[in-house]
């Protein structure tokens, strides 16, 4: 699943970029807009910054009915609203309190860091 796609065409694979400042410059070779992309990862349907990250496996199939690992895709998941896969160019909204059952152990890992 492309995590960048051009907003003007919708393309995923001609894309080539370059740093701009801390920022990206992104353009589209099939159709010829240009955009910033922020490099710092956040939320498609709120904004928020607040991410959990999913790796998801990719499978492929091996002999018969098995299958076997084929590489990790990474996918984010928004705290504030519950998102699914936020920073894809597909992303899907969920419900919040799901992604807050490890709360309590999120809160000390961040008191721990600012410490």
């Amino acid at each position: 699943m492309p995590t960048v796609r051009c907003p003007a065409c919708g393309e995923t694979e001609a894309l080539a970029g370059e740093r701009d400042g801390q920022a990206l410059r992104v353009t589209c070779e099939a159709c010829g807009t240009t955009w910033l992309r922020d490099p710092d990862r956040s939320c498609a349907l709120c904004g928020s910054k607040d991410l959990r990250h999913r790796p998801v496996p990719l499978w492929e199939k091996a002999r018969g009915e098995q299958r076997t690992p084929a590489g990790w895709l990474d996918a984010y998941d928004c705290y504030a609203c519950g998102g699914r896969d936020v920073t894809s160019a597909e992303p899907a909204p969920g419900d919040p309190t799901e992604l807050t059952g490890g709360m309590e152990l999120r809160e000390s890992w961040q008191r721990h860091r600012e410490a």
